[in-house]
C-alpha cells in the first residue's frame, strides 16, 4: 500500500510540474446571505468596532485545511490543540471552546453537555467562509458570547447548475470524497453536498521516541508503551456528512430556505502516551479508561430561516432550528482494546428560535431587536444496564442594538442584552454500599440566573486608506450542564462568568500593497470557572467560581501584495494572561499561550504556472498542571513552543479539472500540542476536482 501511494503522489507531482497549462484564479462560492446575522452592506457597523476577521474559501483551501477546526488554526488570536478525545480544543484569546458560539449560517452548533461539538465535523468543501468577530461580538447573536462568535456561511445554489466531484488519496487508507451540486431553478434555489473521509491513521514524526507510559495509579497496572511510532495507534476514522438546503425567492423582498444535516462518525482516540487510567467497573457502577473509541458520534438537524421586508424601512428575519446528537463511547481494559469496561451514551437535543427586526429608516441611523429562546436537553447513562438520567435547560436572550452615521466617517454603535437561564430539570443516579443500582434521584435545579450585557464602540475610517476603532462590551457566559451536574465536578451553585473586553485598533493601507492592523485587547474577567482549586481524593476536581483573571494584549497583522500572483502575510498574537484570584497559587492560567504567530505566502511559479502556498505557525508553551491552594508544591507542566510549516502546490489543468498536493508538517517536527499526545508528522496528500 505505501509503494501504491507512493507512485500515486509521484504522479500528481509530474501532472503539477508539467508545463504549458495556464492556470487560472479559483473562483468564490456564492453566499448563503441568510447565513449571515449581522448584515454587511455599504455602511461601517458593529463588526467595525471589534477585533473581526474572515476566512473564504480560497484562502481555506490555501491552508490546506480538510475541516473547519484545521481552517481555525491558522486565523489569528486562535490556539487549536487535540488531546484525550482526539477532538480540536479552540481556544480563542485563551478562552476555551465552550466560552464562544459557534454557528453554522446563524444556528448554534453544539452539544448540550459540554457545550461544544468536534468541529472536526464541519468538511471545508461546504465552507463559504468564516466569520470571526473578538472581544465585542453583536448582541444580535444572542446569549453565551463571552470572548467570540464564529459563524460559518455556507454555499448558495447558483443560476446555472454547478456540480462538483472531489478526491483526494493519501497514506494509510487515508482518503476524501466530496460532491455537491447546486442551481436556482425560477423562484427556486438549491444546493446538497456530501463528503466521505476515512483514514486508518496518520503518520508520525521519525523522531518520535517511544516511552513506557506510567498509570495514574498503583492499581492499575505497570507502566505500559502505548505507541510505538510509525502511524499512530487508535487513529482511524470515519464520517460521512450530508448537507442540503431548499429554498424559494418569491421576491427580492422575501426568502424561505429550509436547511438539514446528517453526519455519522467513527473513530478512535490515539492513546496518551505518558499516562494511562484504567477504573474497572464495581458492581453496576461502569468504569471508564483513557483507552477508548467513539462506537458512532452522530448529528442531524433541520433549520428554517427566513427574510420579509414588511415596509422600506423595516425588514423581519427568523430561524428555527432542531438538532440532536448522539454518540456511543466505548471504553477498555487496555490497549489492545479487546475487553471492554463500559459504553456511556449520550443522546442529546436542542430545539429553538430567533427572531431579528431592521429598522432603516434614514440615512444617519440603523437599529435592530433581537429575541432568542432555546430548550436544551441532555441525556446520559454510564453503562448500558443503567437507565438515563436527564437534564433539561432552557436559555434566553433580548437584545437591542443601534448605529449612528455621520458625514465624516465617524459611526457610532450602543447595543445591550438581557440573556437568563435556568435548569428546570437534572437527576442523577444513585448506587448503593455495594455498588449496586439503587434508583435515580431528583437533583436541585437553578435558580434563574440572568444578567444584563451593555456594549458600546466607535468606528472612523478618516481616509481612504486608514481607519480607528475601539469598543467596551460586557459578555457573560452561563455555567455548562457538565459544570453543574458532572458526577465527579459538578457544581450546582456556580455563577456565569463575565468579563469586560476592551478594544482598541487601527488599520492602514501603505502605498497600495502593505495592509497593517494592530488590535489590543483587554479582557477583565470575573467568577472565571475553573476545577484547578477544589481537589476531592480520586474525584476529578470540582468546578467553582474564582476571583478574577486578566488577560491583555494585542493581535498585529501585516500583508503585503506587490503583484497579483504574489503575497505575503505575517499574523501575530500576544497574550499575556495573569490569574489575579486571592486563591491562587500563581498568577499562570493554564491553556493560554503567551505568542503566536502564522506566516503565509502564496504565490504562482510561472515556469509551471502552478500555484504554491506556504504556511508556518508557530506556537509558544502552553501550561496544563499548575499548583493549587491543596497542592501548592506540585510541579508545573506545560507543552514545548514548536514551529511547523505546512505546502501546497495546485494547478488548473483544464477549465474543469484542478490536482494539487499536499503536505502536512513539511520538516517532520516532532512535537504536542496537548502534553502525551503527539500530533502528526510529515503526511502527504493528492487530490483532483473536476468542477462542471
Amino acid at each position: 500500500m505505501h509503494e501504491k501511494t507512493g507512485a500515486l503522489l509521484t504522479g500528481f507531482l509530474c501532472i503539477l510540474l508539467a508545463p504549458g497549462w495556464i492556470l487560472a484564479q479559483p473562483g468564490s462560492e456564492p453566499v448563503f446571505e441568510l447565513g449571515e446575522i449581522v448584515v454587511k452592506g455599504q455602511k461601517t457597523g458593529v463588526e467595525d468596532i471589534a477585533i473581526n476577521h474572515e476566512m473564504e474559501q480560497e484562502e481555506i483551501a490555501a491552508t490546506g485545511s480538510k475541516t473547519l477546526a484545521q481552517a481555525l488554526g491558522f486565523a489569528p488570536g486562535i490556539t487549536v490543540t487535540r488531546g484525550s478525545k482526539n477532538e480540536p480544543e479552540i481556544s480563542i484569546h485563551g478562552f476555551g471552546t465552550e466560552k464562544s458560539l459557534f454557528l453554522i449560517d446563524g444556528i448554534p452548533f453544539y452539544e448540550t453537555y459540554y457545550g461544544k461539538l468536534n468541529l472536526d465535523q464541519i468538511p471545508a468543501e461546504m465552507i463559504s467562509k468564516i466569520e470571526i468577530t473578538k472581544n465585542a461580538p453583536s448582541v444580535l447573536y444572542g446569549a453565551n458570547t463571552q470572548i467570540a462568535v464564529i459563524n460559518v456561511v455556507t454555499i448558495k445554489g447558483t443560476e446555472d447548475p454547478t456540480f462538483s466531484f472531489t478526491q483526494e488519496i493519501g497514506e494509510n487508507g487515508t482518503y476524501r470524497t466530496a460532491l455537491s451540486h447546486g442551481n436556482q431553478v425560477r423562484k427556486v434555489n438549491y444546493w446538497l453536498s456530501y463528503s466521505r473521509r476515512e483514514t486508518d491513521g496518520f503518520r508520525m514524526s521519525d523522531d518520535f521516541d517511544p516511552e513506557p507510559a506510567t498509570p495514574a495509579r498503583p492499581f492499575m497496572g505497570d507502566p505500559v508503551v502505548t505507541e510505538d511510532g510509525g502511524f499512530r495507534n487508535n487513529a482511524d476514522s470515519e464520517q460521512d456528512a450530508f448537507w442540503g438546503r431548499v429554498g424559494i425567492t418569491p421576491s427580492q423582498h422575501s426568502e424561505y430556505f429550509v436547511s438539514m444535516h446528517m453526519m455519522q462518525a467513527e473513530r478512535g482516540n490515539p492513546f496518551q502516551t505518558d499516562e494511562y487510567k484504567v477504573f474497572p467497573s464495581k458492581g453496576d457502577d461502569a468504569g471508564f479508561s483513557n483507552f477508548r473509541r467513539f462506537k458512532n458520534y452522530d448529528d442531524w438537524g433541520i433549520d428554517f430561516s427566513g427574510r420579509q421586508n414588511i415596509v422600506s424601512w423595516l425588514t423581519l428575519r427568523g430561524k428555527l432550528f432542531y438538532h440532536e446528537h448522539e454518540d456511543d463511547y466505548v471504553f477498555y481494559a487496555g490497549p489492545g482494546l479487546t475487553e471492554k469496561i463500559a459504553t456511556s451514551t449520550y443522546d442529546d437535543r436542542y430545539v429553538g428560535g430567533s427572531m431579528i427586526a431592521d429598522i432603516d429608516p434614514a440615512a444617519w441611523y440603523t437599529g435592530h431587536i433581537s429575541v432568542h429562546y432555546k430548550q436544551d436537553i441532555h441525556k446520559d447513562r454510564a453503562g448500558a444496564n443503567l437507565p438515563f438520567n436527564e437534564l433539561e435547560s432552557y436559555i434566553g436572550s433580548v437584545g437591542t442594538e443601534h448605529e449612528f452615521f455621520s458625514d465624516n466617517g465617524l459611526t457610532a454603535v450602543i447595543g445591550a442584552s438581557y440573556d437568563w437561564f435556568e435548569v428546570n430539570d437534572a437527576e442523577e443516579t444513585v448506587f448503593d454500599e455495594n455498588d449496586l443500582f439503587a434508583g435515580q434521584m431528583d437533583l436541585d435545579d437553578t435558580d434563574t440566573s440572568a444578567e444584563f450585557n451593555p456594549m458600546a464602540g466607535l468606528n472612523w475610517q478618516f481616509t481612504d486608506t486608514t481607519r480607528v476603532y475601539g469598543s467596551v462590551a460586557k459578555k457573560t457566559r452561563f455555567p455548562t450542564l457538565n459544570q453543574l451536574y458532572s458526577g465527579n465536578s459538578g457544581n450546582p451553585n456556580l455563577d456565569s462568568e463575565q468579563s469586560i473586553n476592551y478594544t482598541l485598533g487601527v488599520q492602514r493601507t501603505f502605498a497600495g500593497v502593505f495592509h497593517l492592523r494592530v488590535e489590543g485587547f483587554y479582557h477583565d474577567i470575573s467568577d472565571w470557572i475553573s476545577r484547578d482549586y477544589k481537589e476531592d481524593d480520586f474525584r476529578d476536581d470540582v468546578y467553582i467560581n474564582v476571583e478574577d483573571v486578566e488577560m491583555k494584549g494585542a493581535e498585529i497583522g501585516l500583508s503585503y501584495t506587490p503583484i497579483p500572483d504574489l503575497s505575503a502575510s505575517i499574523d501575530y498574537t500576544y497574550n499575556n494572561a495573569e490569574n489575579k484570584s486571592a486563591i491562587a497559587v500563581t498568577e499562570k492560567v493554564a491553556g493560554v499561550p503567551e505568542n503566536k504567530f502564522v506566516i503565509g505566502v502564496d504565490g504562482l511559479i510561472p515556469w509551471i504556472n502552478a500555484r504554491l502556498n506556504l504556511r508556518g505557525i508557530y506556537v509558544d508553551k502552553i501550561y496544563e498542571d499548575l499548583p493549587t491552594p491543596a497542592k501548592p508544591a506540585e510541579e508545573m507542566t506545560n507543552t514545548k513552543d514548536y514551529f511547523t510549516v505546512n505546502g501546497r502546490i495546485s494547478k488548473q489543468i483544464t477549465e474543469k479539472l484542478t490536482a494539487w498536493l499536499e503536505c502536512e508538517n513539511l520538516f517532520d517536527k516532532d512535537y504536542e500540542s496537548e502534553i502525551g499526545f503527539p500530533a502528526p508528522g510529515r503526511n502527504a496528500i493528492a487530490g483532483l476536482k473536476a468542477s462542471f
